[in-house]
């Protein structure tokens, strides 16, 4: 496997605090993540992931690495677009903190695998602001109060009184958005 591979599957355990979620969305195996990110580690000389029957969390200190690595596999994939510049893609924006719910993260490697407009996730400090800027099209946030005014929203995962994951997208969306947002359901 490939350093890139290991950058791709420890970045998706980050976002899904799971190997075996990971798995699922890479289409591999548990052992094939759990190898990679172990391989990772021993290169970096450092943990990246505390594992414990609760998942898999980021070990301390590692918050730092885990964002460089989101930021080479978005730069990886930026790269490749510039062969393509007929492809376009649809970004998902969110912080490090909050995870895409794990039907979410299917469906989007579902929707990659059978559309040539590519659903692409990145790591910013501010969703709300990067989605209204136009820096991304949907933004994935945590929150606890009323729903936010100016953005259309869905509720992705109810958190009971710790609030609620939502996933935003400015009004009238493009298309390529909309085709999304339908298949999402």
């Amino acid at each position: 496997m490939s350093d890139i591979e290991r950058l791709r599957l420890v970045a998706t355990v980050a976002r899904t605090a799971s190997m075996n979620v990971a798995a699922q969305v890479h289409g591999t195996s548990q052992p094939s993540v759990t190898r990679a990110v172990a391989g990772m580690e021993k290169l970096l000389g450092f943990a990246l992931f505390e594992r414990g029957s609760a998942g898999t969390t980021p070990a301390p200190g590692a918050l730092p690495a885990l964002a460089v690595i989101e930021r080479v596999v978005a730069g990886l994939d930026e790269l490749r677009e510039l062969g393509c510049s007929s492809r376009s893609t649809i970004s998902v924006c969110r912080t490090l903190n909050v995870y895409l719910p794990d039907y979410i993260e299917g469906r989007i490697t579902r929707w990659n695998r059978a559309h040539e407009v590519q659903v692409e996730q990145c790591i910013v400090d501010d969703p709300v602001a990067a989605l209204r800027s136009g820096e991304c099209d949907l933004a994935v946030v945590h929150l606890t109060g009323p729903m936010l005014e100016g953005v259309e929203t869905q509720v992705v995962r109810a958190l009971g009184r710790a609030g609620r994951v939502e996933l935003l997208n400015r009004p009238a969306p493009s298309g390529r958005v909309a085709a999304f947002l339908k298949y999402l359901g």
